[in-house]
């Protein structure tokens, strides 16, 4: 896939995705997962998806992030050309252990029956590797930086300098 290709992709998976959040914030009976990927060959179903995002916030909880942001964060690991595959991969072998660890649909369960079945399948590579991308997702996302109040990376702006790293408002005048 060239470049040329690959950006018509994800300027539709984003058209696909913007669409989606709009319709499912006008009819809640719309899915999360209204992604351009969902339903193709050789990515997860929506089953999968919404396990994952269930897994992901329990693994990194955040009550000011929103399911969708947890989503994204899957969705962008699964649209990259190259290790796509091999992370959806990942998710149905971790679904399926989670379930299979459950003896039943995990995602019925509590909250503390799934934090004890994720604990079960932690050393597995299918939940090592989703740790890492939610990690990392979830710490480099824009909703996240908005809620913990960084302006995000100073490097294209010339260093924090002249951009707020000598306003310490919270520290009184005088000791």
């Amino acid at each position: 896939m060239n470049q040329k290709q690959l950006a018509r992709r994800r300027f539709v998976v984003a058209i696909m995705a913007l669409s989606g959040a709009a319709g499912t914030a006008l009819n809640p009976q719309l899915s999360l997962f209204s992604r351009a990927w969902a339903g193709s060959p050789g990515q997860p179903d929506e089953g999968v998806l919404a396990a994952m995002v269930r897994m992901a916030r329990l693994l990194y909880p955040h009550d000011a992030l929103s399911d969708e942001v947890y989503a994204d964060i899957l969705d962008r690991a699964l649209s990259e050309t190259a290790a796509g595959a091999a992370f959806a991969g990942q998710l149905d072998a971790a679904a399926a252990a989670l379930d299979a660890r459950a003896g039943g649909a995990w995602r019925d369960l509590d909250t503390a029956a799934q934090v004890e079945v994720m604990r079960g399948i932690e050393s597995e590579a299918s939940f090592v590797a989703i740790q890492a991308t939610v990690q990392f997702g979830v710490y480099n996302h824009r909703d996240f930086w908005k809620r913990v109040g960084y302006a995000g990376p100073s490097k294209g702006f010339g260093g924090y300098l002249h951009r707020g790293a000598g306003d310490i408002d919270w520290l009184p005048e005088k000791l």
